[in-house]
């Protein structure tokens, strides 16, 4: 199980976890959105708001593929590409909402 140190709470984030990666390291999903949404205020909150769910359901996704049991080769594979997918559609994801300017 991988651990790292959130930059934000400075408290681990460990495998089983929501958190993501910026180009401040690891940090946890909601330390990630309390923090944009106070650095941004009023403005953009409807978009941070709804690349935050994305990322939610990104996240979540991630978190449900860890939780399946696959025994082939073959399963095993796809396992890894599918969860590869996602992490990426999550890395990109945050960097959109990091991106976002007041």
């Amino acid at each position: 199980m991988a651990e790292f140190k959130c930059y934000i709470c400075s408290e681990k984030a460990a495998t089983g976890e929501k958190f993501t990666f910026t180009s401040n390291g690891a940090v946890h999903y909601d330390c990630f959105i309390a923090h944009k949404r106070k650095e941004l205020g009023n403005q953009n909150a409807e978009l941070l708001s709804e690349l935050a769910v994305i990322l939610d359901a990104e996240l979540t996704h991630l978190l449900a593929l860890l939780r399946v049991e696959v025994h082939t080769e073959d399963g095993k594979k796809h396992l890894q590409t599918k969860y590869k997918e996602i992490e990426k559609a999550a890395g990109e994801t945050t960097k959109l909402i990091n991106g976002l300017k007041k």
